[in-house]
């Protein structure tokens, strides 16, 4: 794919040391979100207003330094910002269902958006290679999510009416969908104001607290609930529609305060200046380090333990988007295979 970016304003080092800070604040939001014990909708909000609020004096900096935003790279970045609050609230309830690891990992079905959306907007001719992938990780999610594995062994086996590991996969595939929209329209605004990286996360933080709000008081029924969490015992009750979990507790608001500052403005901010300084393929490589630790943390924090199935379905996916992003191509390179005739990016 064809992207507009900004020269490298730092050296290559640099950049992998920011954006590796990043993806390892990001890897430790899933956990974060647990610990924290929040409703799911009210967790997204206070995150992304705790984010806003830690980001504003960077960001009024930012203005007095480079200037404004223009009103195109406000619209982008609000637009951005109501998908990624989407996304959000549905990853945190995924979370919840499915798993702090596994639903990070159902956030890659955006390598299938991305591309889709280039296509329909920018003309954009994907590589063959993206028909074959495309169905195979969609696969490997749903794989990922336990739909084949039956009714979960511990927790509620529904929830409103719904297997549990089937709707908790639909959220972590719905967060990837509306993630894969953001990482698109990001990406536009960052090339109408190049060199800006705070400014675009405040508007995006703040469109964000749009989608949470109105899931909080039409959807979850709970409102703004800063009283009482989710788990019970770090186990979610059998009919979660109607029992709330353990009360609030000042160690939930340091992890919540924590999963603000750290799991999202840092973690945002340092992912944003380290992506834009090196190569999309470098970049894709390192996030894609996220939802693995993610899987890895979790086991030992939470006893997430996936299923066999579950464990081929997180390598499927995995694999699939390493493909897509072609960093197999060095592996190749260096074992002599495949180093000619590379095929030429269609865009």
């Amino acid at each position: 794919m064809s992207t507009t970016t900004s020269s490298p304003t730092m050296n290559m080092s640099k950049a992998v040391t920011i954006m590796m800070i990043g993806v390892v604040a990001l890897a430790f939001s899933a956990i974060a979100v647990k610990e924290a014990n929040f409703e799911p909708a009210t967790s997204a909000f206070l995150r992304c207003a705790i984010a806003f609020i830690v980001l504003l004096p960077f960001g009024l900096n930012e203005i007095k330094k480079k200037g404004k935003l223009s009103k195109t790279g406000i619209l982008l970045s609000i637009l951005a910002g109501i998908f990624l609050g989407i996304d959000m609230t549905a990853w945190n309830y995924a979370i919840f269902y499915v798993g702090a690891g596994i639903s990070s990992v159902l956030l890659n079905v955006q390598i299938i958006i991305l591309p889709g959306l280039a296509m329909i907007f920018d003309k954009y001719r994907p590589k063959k290679i993206f028909w074959i992938l495309a169905p195979i990780l969609l696969f490997g999610a749903v794989m990922t999510g336990g739909v084949f594995d039956g009714p979960v062994s511990e927790g509620p086996a529904q929830i409103h009416g719904v297997p549990t590991n089937i709707l908790g996969t639909l959220l972590g595939s719905l967060s990837g969908l509306c993630y894969g929209i953001y990482l698109y329209t990001s990406r536009k605004a960052g090339t109408v104001n190049p060199g800006r990286y705070v400014q675009p996360l405040l508007w995006v933080f703040l469109a964000q607290l749009i989608p949470q709000a109105i899931a909080m008081f039409t959807i979850t029924g709970r409102g703004f609930d800063i009283t009482d969490g989710v788990l019970v015992n770090n186990v979610l009750p059998m009919n979660p529609e109607t029992v709330v979990g353990d009360p609030i507790t000042m160690t939930n608001w340091l992890w919540i305060i924590g999963l603000g500052i750290v799991g999202h403005a840092m973690a945002w901010v340092f992912i944003q200046i380290g992506s834009v300084n090196m190569s999309p393929t470098t970049a894709a490589a390192l996030l894609l380090l996220s939802p693995v630790t993610t899987v890895i943390v979790a086991r030992w924090t939470h006893n997430e333990i996936p299923s066999t199935l579950q464990y081929l379905g997180i390598v499927i996916v995995l694999v699939a988007v390493a493909i897509q992003n072609e960093l197999h191509k060095p592996i190749l390179k260096k074992l002599g295979i495949g180093s000619g005739g590379e095929e030429k990016d269609e865009s």
